[in-house]
């Protein structure tokens, strides 16, 4: 069975690797643009895009991608100038069996969770192989040109430099966003969720670059959609620690109580705190769901059903009967 990249749900047709539905998603088309290089293409390009600094800046190696024609039935992904482009490629990684596959997983989980992510996919190399790619979101495109948005992380934000991006608070994070967005409530809202999200999947890498505000055309100023979301727990098993950035003053052993401390910090209130952890809990069989049909091995998905169901036990949710298992 041929599953479809962007949804992973079963193929009609062996001869494309997307819905029409979720090439549109992706793309805005109904038949995707092809990536058409090797994997041993792209480390050769990367290293040359490096060498001229074009690259996008991160830890993880990425590449800046634009559709080259116009034409709805041929197209191609071609890399560009950090500046350039519209897409961002993330390769998969000799070091970190299966980074694309646990990536995108964990964008499909946190938009099921209810929280606002970049558009993101699965692709496949010419090789075969696949990568992982995400549409900017500080892009729009007017009259077939792509103008930036303004967009600015928790570092340039705090007035950290980059190598001090883990040398600060979830508080501090909270604290930027109540006194520079429009609508500080609803933004609150938001990071919260994502934060918790990123305890229960075990992401322990969402540093202050990873958190960004992004000013509309309208000129409002929000969170950015969520990006960089994935299990660094699954790749990294002996990490001992559970958050990137201090909350309630640690970094592991964090419990719920540590959370509803740190959302009544942010301003939220203890009801709204409350509903998400029911919603995470809830949300709980959907989850699995998605980990039995993703792209994962299954070695991969049973590690990472038991990693949830540990860290949903932290704080308190509870988990359904047989969760950590393959049915």
């Amino acid at each position: 069975m041929k599953k479809c990249l962007g949804c992973y749900n079963e193929l009609e047709t062996s001869k494309l690797d997307f819905h029409e539905k979720c090439s549109k998603r992706v793309f805005g088309r109904a038949t995707p643009p092809t990536l058409g290089y090797e994997l041993t293409e792209i480390k050769d390009l990367a290293k040359k895009v490096l060498n001229r600094r074009l690259a996008i800046p991160g830890a993880q190696p990425k590449l800046s991608l634009t559709v080259d024609s116009l034409d709805v039935t041929d197209a191609r992904l071609t890399i560009v100038g950090l500046w350039e482009g519209i897409y961002i490629l993330k390769p998969p990684n000799e070091d970190y069996p299966k980074l694309p596959e646990n990536e995108d997983l964990t964008m499909h989980m946190a938009e099921d969770c209810g929280i606002d992510t970049a558009i993101h996919s699965l692709i496949r190399f010419k090789s075969g192989e696949l990568a992982y790619i995400s549409k900017r979101f500080d892009r729009v495109i007017k009259k077939r040109k792509s103008e930036k948005l303004a967009v600015e992380d928790m570092c340039q934000l705090t007035g950290q430099l980059t190598e001090n991006k883990y040398n600060s608070s979830m508080e501090k994070v909270a604290k930027t966003t109540n006194d520079l967005t429009t609508n500080k409530g609803l933004e609150m809202y938001s990071l919260y969720q994502v934060i918790l999200f990123s305890f229960l999947t075990g992401n322990s890498d969402m540093h202050l670059k990873n958190f960004s505000l992004l000013e509309q055309p309208d000129g409002l100023i929000g969170l950015s959609p969520a990006y960089d979301l994935l299990s660094t727990k699954l790749v990294v098993p002996r990490d001992r620690e559970e958050l990137a950035l201090t909350l309630n003053g640690k970094k592991s052993r964090l419990n719920k109580k540590d959370f509803l401390n740190f959302a009544r910090y942010g301003g939220l209130s203890a009801k709204a705190a409350e509903n998400v952890f029911k919603k995470f809990e809830n949300k709980l069989p959907g989850m699995k769901a998605w980990i039995l049909k993703s792209f994962l091995t299954p070695e991969f998905q049973l590690k990472y059903l038991d990693l949830i169901a540990v860290r949903a036990g932290k704080i308190d949710l509870n988990v359904p009967a047989n969760f950590v298992n393959l049915k």
